[in-house]
């Protein structure tokens, strides 16, 4: 019965099945061989001024397992770029990648001991964590004091933005407008914001980048961020618009996929990244609020003014509606 069904698939299909098979078994057989330790994270993380490398500099003089760091881009690309390249751990879920990954990227459950004074840590660990909102140069702007009052006239191509098919806070701030405007009046805000927008970038680094080279005014970001340039650049300008309504949050976690190879050696990162020294590296070079609170301590992280939490009472609905939504943004041509 089987030899007919595969005679009936014909020599194209069967080659197709025969390849994805060797790929697969070629995948296994490497994951297991391989001593180092593979990570995926974005590219803000893993470049040389991001924790990745002093991360797995500290790593490897501990535990003596070296760790080989993945750029998959933006933290929105990582499940895609994940079944292009077998890794051993990644970091940089945010809450709706871990919500676009269920029957789609099966996780290793994680053992009590990687957090051993906290709630069981399931399938994914919160790293880090920061409300996004929008940076400005104080003295420069006169900072806007809500959503809409992005639309006013004074910011007209001042503003740096980012897609949310493809970056994390793009798709916090593209669901941050459609939760407290509604569906249909936050794509007639979006409409209206458009002559404001400087740039719409792929990913974070783009449009920040912009922002810091002084091609935008006001740039979509982390409230964090201004921690950043005071302390490395001695520079105060830098401040976040605070709105009272409130402003959502970006959870960052790391997880191990169920495949891995080096698996044993990712729990063991996963356990490091959780440990004081590891949370303040990720709190300087990732410029995030760490998940200890007692890293701040003593820190410019302790001066920054944290907004309220806004309730994200549609997030998730919006996110299972995320292929008709994102095709009225294209529609937007942004």
């Amino acid at each position: 019965m089987v030899s007919k069904y595969l005679r009936a698939l014909g020599p194209l299909a069967l080659l197709i099945i025969l390849v994805a098979g060797v790929t697969w078994l070629s995948r296994v057989r490497e994951a297991k061989t391989r001593t180092g330790l593979r990570v995926m994270s974005y590219s803000s993380f893993v470049n040389a001024w991001g924790p990745g490398p002093t991360l797995a500099k500290l790593f490897k003089e501990k535990t003596g397992i070296s760790v080989e760091f993945h750029d998959a881009g933006d933290a929105g690309l990582i499940l895609e770029k994940m079944k292009l390249f077998p890794v051993d751990a990644v970091i940089g879920l945010d809450q709706f990648a871990i919500k676009a990954s269920v029957g789609k990227q099966a996780w290793r459950p994680l053992p009590q001991w990687i957090v051993p004074n906290d709630k069981p840590p399931g399938e994914t660990l919160p790293i880090d964590f920061a409300s996004i909102g929008f940076i400005y140069r104080d003295g420069e702007i006169e900072p806007p004091r809500s959503l809409e009052d992005l639309a006013s006239e004074r910011f007209k191509g001042s503003i740096a933005l980012q897609d949310p098919r493809t970056s994390s806070p793009g798709l916090l701030f593209f669901f941050w407008v459609l939760d407290e405007m509604g569906v249909e009046a936050g794509f007639k805000f979006l409409e209206k914001l458009k002559p404001n927008i400087a740039i719409v970038a792929s990913g974070w680094s783009g449009s920040y980048g912009l922002f810091t080279k002084g091609g935008a005014k006001l740039a979509l970001s982390f409230v964090t961020s201004p921690a950043y340039h005071w302390s490395e650049e001695n520079d105060r300008r830098y401040r976040a618009a605070i709105f009272p309504k409130g402003h959502p949050t970006q959870i960052e976690s790391a997880a191990i996929p169920l495949d891995c190879g080096a698996c044993e050696s990712a729990e063991k990162f996963l356990a490091f990244l959780r440990s004081a020294e590891a949370q303040s590296i990720i709190m300087q070079k990732n410029v995030m609020f760490p998940m200890d609170p007692q890293v701040r301590a003593g820190t410019v992280f302790a001066e920054l003014e944290e907004p309220n939490v806004s309730v994200e009472a549609s997030f998730h609905e919006l996110h299972d509606r995320r292929a008709e939504l994102f095709e009225r943004w294209r529609a937007l041509g942004l």
